[in-house]
């Protein structure tokens, strides 16, 4: 095995990394109707071992993944950077219009996200940002890459992955 280059990774998926959220899509100038998902997060880190022994501890990964489920949970998930919604806000609420449509919703009920659409793709590449954010507090020295997974139904998931060995 010398001269191999080993890889090594943690995955984390299923029991309480999950969220129910409401949103609607945006896209080719329609716009599905507003609706719901129980939404199910996967995180997976590679790597090398660290002194510990380990790629990265899964107990500290999970806990800062929840954390990120928590924030979205039980919200309307607000793309702010998409260029079709009509967005107005207030002290109390967010007033959406797309389309002919218009929504309001109470702002302590919407989970306000930079992305430009609330697809399953762009929530995976959200969390997976939120999650390199976190991570920042922690030795990641040995990590190469994090890949994040948001399944909306079953059968169906998203994956951003993003390299961290530059």
């Amino acid at each position: 095995m010398s001269g191999e280059r080993i890889s090594r990774k943690v995955k984390i998926e299923g029991g309480y990394l999950n969220f129910s959220s409401a949103h609607f899509i945006t896209y080719g100038g329609k716009c599905e109707r507003l609706h719901g998902h129980n939404y199910g997060v996967l995180v997976e880190v590679e790597g090398s071992l660290g002194e510990d022994k380990l790629v990265f501890d899964f107990t500290i990964l999970k806990r800062l993944t929840k954390d990120i489920c928590k924030r979205l949970d039980h919200r309307f998930l607000l793309p702010l950077h998409n260029p079709q919604l009509e967005l107005t806000s207030s002290e109390d609420n967010w007033k959406i219009g797309f389309n002919g449509k218009h929504y309001m919703f109470p702002r302590e009920d919407v989970a306000e996200l930079p992305i430009d659409n609330s697809t399953a793709e762009c929530l995976a590449e959200y969390i997976c940002g939120a999650l390199c954010d976190e991570l920042r507090a922690y030795d990641t020295s040995n990590l190469t890459s994090i890949m994040v997974g948001v399944e909306e139904a079953p059968t169906q998931m998203a994956y951003y992955k993003w390299s961290l060995s530059e």
